[in-house]
């Protein structure tokens, strides 16, 4: 608790949203936490072969995910706003469109997957389960946004553990049972199962709350809202994943499950990220429905020191990480862990500024930006990869994220009419931590060279968030913003 304290003075506030946002953030990291430790467990249960199967099994889920749902989990925060004291009413009844995406997705699998084992390079069993476990984790991300709105962040780490442990346990267990010959289908079928029910267990709970109804209105609502997403969601996973697909088609799926070790020293940022963002959203609503533009720039420059902070940290310490996670064997992932690390931190700036967007409805506008991203990033990865090996595709996806964010950026200040976080911070923080990647580069076998580095940087950025805190006295007034 005194870290929580400390972390909600320095960054600034205490209102329940940042409580939330440092609950979410705490209670990911521990949940990951069990991940995390079990990693090295699987990467040394598995060959490489078979961890970048696994890896591209997710690849292609964070695909399907967004087809499931049809991306209605980012229509929950607008349903709440425009259907005041409906919003469990509206989850209920656009959760049956869950079940009908559900219900055509395993059926278009049963008769056509053999088909498609070739180009996905994934067996038939893991193409039914690759269904089953869009299905769960679709329900889930449905059910955490209806969470953030209240701010249940207690709630939304009990689902967050129930999964991590019965997916890691069980998959452990099939893995040196049934599936000891083939422990890449061992880890596919755990992690699905718990998924599946996972999501069946929250669809009943939706239930109990409000009985489900194909209600015209919210349909057509959330249909309109979120249309737009879906492509964004499949441009932005293209973006993400496409280049652990795409090396595993041109070098080899052992390239893949290297790159996707280093991926996962890069989930670390990425979960404290999305955890800040759950809370960050639902707090900037509020706040622009109060006209406080200038107590959400004052936040978005605090969050943007802090995340300085723990990215420096996580590129200083990423050579010891993926020794500890894979061992020598994937030793060359320590040159993709930094520029991973940094797609990261862009990532986490792209989501304080794309709020702005959600809370206009922008989202078309948020779809042809990721559509862009995406198309530069597939193209790069074919040219690099090529030319330079798997490596590469953690520099170009960075290049796009880059132009990702830029695009949303100006898009947000068109349309906001200023902007949630000021070019010159977004500029110099990233600069920050690409020296700081650089530098860790050049010296990824000198630690104690890394770690002093590192302290340095830390004390200086941190000193200048204290200064912000200390001398932050009333936050003035902006278009009609009112400090509290």
């Amino acid at each position: 608790m005194a870290l929580l304290e400390t972390l909600k003075n320095r960054i600034g506030g205490t209102d329940r949203s940042l409580k939330a946002g440092l609950g979410y953030t705490v209670g990911n990291m521990l949940v990951r936490g069990i991940s995390f430790l079990t990693l090295p467990i699987f990467s040394r249960l598995m060959t490489e072969h078979e961890f970048g199967v696994f890896n591209v099994f997710l690849s292609y889920e964070a695909v399907l995910f967004v087809v499931v749902g049809l991306a209605l989990h980012s229509s929950v925060k607008s349903a709440n706003y425009e259907f005041p004291g409906k919003i469990d009413e509206y989850t209920s009844s656009v959760s049956i469109i869950y079940w009908i995406g559900f219900g055509v997705l395993f059926a278009a699998a049963a008769a056509f997957g053999r088909l498609l084992t070739g180009p996905l390079g994934i067996p038939y069993p893991a193409i039914l389960m690759l269904v089953c476990f869009s299905f769960g984790s679709a329900v889930v991300t449905l059910y955490n946004e209806r969470l953030s709105l209240n701010y249940s962040y207690v709630r939304y780490m009990v689902v967050a553990l129930i999964n991590s442990l019965g997916s890691v346990g069980l998959s452990l267990l099939l893995m040196v049972t049934v599936f000891s010959e083939h422990r890449d289908m061992g880890r596919i079928v755990g992690a699905s199962a718990v998924f599946m029910a996972l999501g069946v267990a929250i669809m009943f709970g939706f239930y109990r709350k409000a009985r489900p109804r194909p209600v015209r209105a919210y349909w057509r609502f959330g249909v309109k809202y979120s249309s737009p997403i879906i492509p964004h969601g499949l441009s932005q996973v293209l973006l993400g994943q496409c280049d652990r697909v795409m090396i595993k088609s041109m070098v080899s799926f052992s390239a893949a499950g290297i790159y996707s070790l280093a991926g996962n020293i890069n989930l670390i940022l990425t979960v404290i990220a999305a955890s800040v963002d759950a809370a960050w959203s639902a707090w900037f609503f509020e706040q622009m429905n109060g006209g406080k533009i200038a107590a959400i720039k004052h936040r978005a420059k605090n969050f943007a020191l802090v995340f300085t902070i723990l990215t420096v940290g996580l590129m200083a310490i990423s050579p010891e990480l993926v020794y500890f996670f894979g061992g020598a064997r994937y030793d060359a992932a320590r040159y993709v862990a930094v520029p991973l690390i940094l797609d990261a931190f862009v990532l986490f700036l792209y989501n304080i500024v794309i709020a702005s967007e959600y809370y206009l409805k922008k989202t078309r506008f948020i779809m042809l930006g990721t559509l862009i991203a995406a198309g530069i990033n597939i193209v790069l990865n074919y040219v690099f990869i090529l030319r330079f090996g798997y490596v590469a595709a953690a520099y170009t996806t960075l290049f796009s994220y880059l132009c990702y964010l830029a695009l949303h950026v100006g898009l947000s200040r068109k349309f906001l009419g200023t902007f949630v976080l000021d070019p010159g911070w977004i500029i110099g923080t990233f600069a920050v931590c690409a020296a700081s990647g650089a530098f860790f580069l050049g010296y990824t076998h000198h630690i104690v060279i890394r770690y002093v580095f590192c302290l340095v940087v830390v004390i200086i950025v941190g000193l200048a968030l204290m200064r912000r805190r200390k001398g932050q006295g009333p936050i003035p007034a902006e278009d009609g913003d009112i400090r509290e």
